[in-house]
């Protein structure tokens, strides 16, 4: 059975989607076989794994089947990166899936459904990259969870919203998902400015037994040539940042292995 991780963070830019995608190749190139699912509207997960219109099914279909109760072939619906990792893109149909969802008779746990199937018994860890809104979607994403990973950018503002999105996440846990958990708290975006250090390291003190040890440094260069050449979701050990979300990656694997 896949170990599934929503990463959530109602506060955008943050750098959740550059993480997911980092995460899901630092699994990856650990051995792991990795699906990452693309639940923002946006669709830049979609795009940084190089997503093509096909015809295929995107994520909204199998929603809008599932809500449907239609027979849907899952395996059409993943598609796979050159970074080895798979994945489920998005569309611009989840801008208003929430009203389609809530017509369902158990609509906590429609992804909870589609991700349970066997097809997706193949992977070791299913990441849900979730768009900002903390509504029925995003409920679903972790009602599907076993764990929650939260970026937060170590910035002036880097408490926005957090104890909000811990909340949710406790909410939650008291309620649909027993066995929902924080992963960690990623600090990322960190620059080499006393407010960044000092944020940093509030947090840790705040949240030391959910904050990862590792926080990815604030590196626009590497970023900007990752986009030119759309290799966002692959950064290597040869960059600061691939070195970053390699320890993260390590980092993961061991908090699930201590948990287990």
């Amino acid at each position: 059975m896949a170990i599934k991780i929503s990463v959530v963070s109602e506060k955008g830019g943050v750098g959740k989607t550059v993480s997911t995608t980092n995460i899901a190749g630092g699994l990856a190139r650990l051995g792991k076989k990795v699906l990452a699912v693309d639940l923002d509207q946006q669709q830049n997960l979609s795009a940084t794994l190089g997503f093509v219109k096909d015809g295929n099914p995107t994520v909204s279909e199998l929603i809008y089947n599932a809500v449907a109760d239609f027979e849907t072939d899952y395996q059409t619906a993943i598609r796979h990166s050159e970074s080895g990792v798979d994945y489920i893109p998005s569309s611009t149909m989840l801008t208003n899936i929430t009203s389609t969802m809530a017509n369902d008779t158990e609509s906590n746990y429609i992804l909870k459904r589609i991700f349970d199937n066997e097809i997706f018994n193949r992977y070791d860890y299913i990441l849900f990259d979730c768009r900002t809104l903390l509504d029925l979607l995003v409920s679903n994403a972790m009602n599907a969870s076993d764990y929650v990973i939260i970026p937060v950018e170590s910035g002036i503002y880097a408490y926005d919203g957090l104890e909000k999105m811990i909340g949710k996440v406790s909410s939650i846990n008291n309620s649909t998902n027993r066995k929902l958990r924080i992963l960690g708290i990623l600090l990322n975006k960190q620059q080499r400015t006393n407010i960044s250090a000092s944020v940093a390291e509030s947090i840790k003190s705040d949240y030391e037994s959910i904050t990862f040890k590792t926080g990815i440094p604030y590196c626009p260069a590497q970023t900007e040539q990752a986009i030119i050449r759309k290799e966002i979701s692959v950064f290597d050990n040869r960059s600061s940042l691939g070195q970053a979300y390699s320890k993260v990656a390590e980092e993961i694997l061991t908090k699930i292995n201590n948990v287990q």
